[in-house]
Order: C-alpha cells, then structure tokens, then sequence
C-alpha cells in the first residue's frame, strides 16, 4: 500500500518540469511569427540556440538579440463516466532569450544565449478529482550556451556550441489517506546537466538558405531535493514515504534535430518550412529516490512514461511589405507524445495546431519584432494504468511576444 501512495503522489514529478511533452520552442521572436521555423533565419545572434553555424551568416560585426514571451494554458478535463470536471486556472508563462554575437577575425564568429527551452506553470483547483496528481507545478530551465561558428566560403559554415543547462521545480499535490487531505510539495531548485549542439549553414544562391542542426539530450540531475508532508496522521509520520524528507532523480532534457529552409519567392516574400524531430522516445521510465536524512532510509519510485519521438512540420512566410514593414505568418502541427494509458496531468499532452503571426519593424540596423499565436488542442481520451486517472482533455493556449536586435557593423 506504501507503495501506491508513493507512486500516486509522485508520478510525473520533475521530468514534466523539462521534457514531459512540453517543450517551449520561444527562443526568437521573428522565428515564432514564421511558425517556429528557425535554423535557416541568420537575421541576428539569436540563431545560435537553433543553429550555431548560422552565426557565420548574420551580418554585422556585432549582434545583439533579446526578447520575451506570454503563454496563456487554459487545459480542460471532464471524466464521461462520473461527469466531474476541471479546468485549470495557470499564471502566465513568461519565457525569455538573450543572445548576442562577435566576429573577432574574418569567417570566425562566436556567440553566447540564454534561453528558456523547457519549462511549464499549471495551477488545478485544489478540490478537484486528479488533486491526488496534481494541484500546481511550477517548472522552468535555463540553458546557456557559448557559441563558435566558422565560415569556409560563400556558401557553406559550421558551427558548434556547448551548453550548461540549470533547472528548478515545484510541485505540490493532496492526497486523502484514512479521511486525512495529506499535503505533499517537492522543490529542487539546483538541477543541471551538460550538452551540446552542433549545426551547418548552406547558401547555394542567394535565394535559398539550408540549415540543419542537432541539438543532444541532456540528463538533468536533481539533487538533495526538498520534500515536505503536510497534515501526515500520526500513525504514518514514521512511516515511509512520509517520513522522507530529500529526493534524487535523473530528469532527462530530450534531444532534438532540425532540418529546413528558405526560398526568396519575390524581392517581397521569402517563404520557409522545416521539420524538427524530437527524441521523446528516451524517456522510458522515471525513477526516483526518496530519503530520510536522519536515518538514512531510502524508497525507491518507478512510474512508466513510454513517451513516443515525434516529428513538428512547419511552415511560415514573411512579406516585406515596405522598408520599414515586415509582415509574417506560419502554421505548425505538434503531435502529442505521452501514450493514453500513462498520460499526466503534471504537463497536459494532446496534438496541437497552431497558427502563428507578426510583425517587423526595422531602423536601419535596430529590428522590433512583435508576434502572437493561437494554439488549438486535438481532444483525447486517456486513462493511466498506473494511477486510475483517465478523462477527456483538451487545451488551448495564446501566446505574444517582443524581441529587439540590433546588428553593429
């Protein structure tokens, strides 16, 4: 029975914080508004997340690009079989991304980001039928990331970076035992890892622009994390899970290849697509270790994910309508990658379609970029095997953002 508790409080902590099917792809404005294609786009430094070859091609000695984002979930839940329901109520999520590069010597550049690529906020009324699940997680990483790109001729560079990824979670969750509301929270605030990503830069003509880049999973380690019960009966305090009070596990940052490009239609309209290919399928499992620091006890936790690698197709345009005036839209579909039978309500997962748009205004070298986003979720049925909880879910999400850059020459 301790073993139920434990894996129905805890199923889905942490990993969901960077990879549980909710990967934030905002780390560019302009690449937004174009439905999220990004690895041929060398306006600025802010290519060296998506693709650190195409630093080569940004022109200016100097760029600088930095930018922010608002996401807006709103997740819905309803069980057919006992009509309860449930609709989450999440703070804005506020994405951010700095980036900025230098061309110290002719075909060398180098380049440092800053960047918020995984990470979610959701908030469930603290009443509803999944609270043993979830009533709120707060979830966020920051990757940085030093940049080298080298450009051998007209048409062609590569590029490699190295990234150091930090990461922190909280989540809290009740659960009733004997008639008692027993209050669980789990924070780390010190998880890390290690990675890379490595990219070339094509330009065949002056109309078309390549780009492929591999960016490499990344194994969180969450460390002496905090666990804290509340409102424990006195007959379990002693007992294990409840009388833990430090967790470990290994929270795995999945890895991810693009491929796309671009193609000058007219002196007004370049057009884009590409394909991102995500490398869910790793996480297979998570496993995680509780433990009581005064006595040393330790309990193991396994819940099965058996999430699913997926591929995201997108497609955007930008029309430059004046000088000044740029103006931009896109469309990308994101399949979902946790299978029904251990869907979670830590990161709700469906198949998205969402329709991307902005604008751009340049001043001489300054750009000011403006985007926004409809996301429309594909309703499914789930049921986990592991804890019971199934329903129908849906989701849909608005997101806007700003960016600024500016290229020195």
């Amino acid at each position: 029975m301790r073993r139920v508790y434990l894996t129905t409080l805890l199923l889905g902590l942490g990993i969901s914080a960077f990879a549980g099917g909710y990967r934030v792809s905002f780390q560019g404005v302009r690449q937004a508004s174009m439905g999220l294609t990004s690895v041929m786009h060398a306006r600025d430094a802010s290519i060296a997340f998506y693709n650190p070859a195409g630093l080569a091609f940004v022109e200016g000695k100097l760029s600088i690009a930095a930018g922010g984002f608002g996401i807006i979930n709103n997740v819905k839940w309803q069980n057919p079989s006992t009509l309860e329901s449930a609709e989450t109520d999440s703070p804005l999520g506020t994405p951010i991304y700095f980036a900025a590069s230098y061309r110290p010597i002719e075909d060398v550049t180098v380049g440092i980001s800053f960047t918020t690529p995984f990470g979610s906020t959701v908030t469930w009324p603290e009443d509803w039928a999944g609270k043993a699940n979830i009533t709120e997680i707060s979830m966020k990483s920051y990757f940085i990331q030093p940049t080298v790109a080298v450009k051998f001729n007209d048409w062609f560079s590569a590029g490699a970076g190295f990234i150091y990824a930090m990461g922190s979670v909280n989540l809290q969750r009740t659960m009733s035992v004997a008639g008692n509301d027993i209050g669980l929270e789990i924070e780390d605030t010190d998880a890390h890892g290690l990675g890379f990503n490595v990219g070339a830069y094509f330009r065949p003509s002056e109309r078309v622009n390549i780009g492929l880049a591999y960016r490499s999973g990344i194994d969180m380690k969450a460390n002496y994390g905090e666990v804290k019960w509340n409102n424990v009966p006195s007959g379990l305090s002693t007992n294990m899970p409840f009388s833990t009070n430090e967790f470990s596990a290994m929270l795995p940052l999945v890895s991810e290849f693009l491929a796309g490009f671009s193609y000058q239609a007219t002196s007004k309209l370049m057009l884009a697509g590409e394909v991102s290919v995500h490398g869910w399928g790793k996480y297979k499992s998570l496993d995680i270790e509780l433990q009581n620091t005064d006595t040393g006890e330790t309990y193991d936790s396994y819940a099965t994910k058996n999430f699913i690698d997926r591929a995201v197709w997108k497609i955007g345009g930008e029309y430059q309508a004046t000088d000044m005036l740029a103006i931009r839209l896109g469309y990308y579909f994101d399949e979902f990658v946790s299978p029904a039978d251990h869907w979670s309500p830590e990161t709700p997962d469906t198949s998205r379609h969402a329709i991307n748009g902005g604008l751009g205004l340049t001043f001489g070298g300054f750009n000011v970029d403006a985007f926004g986003q409809y996301n429309m979720g594909v309703e499914r049925s789930v049921h986990n095997v592991e804890t019971g909880f199934q329903g129908d879910v849906n989701l849909t999400a608005v997101s806007f953002g700003l960016g600024l850059s500016y290229n020195f020459n």
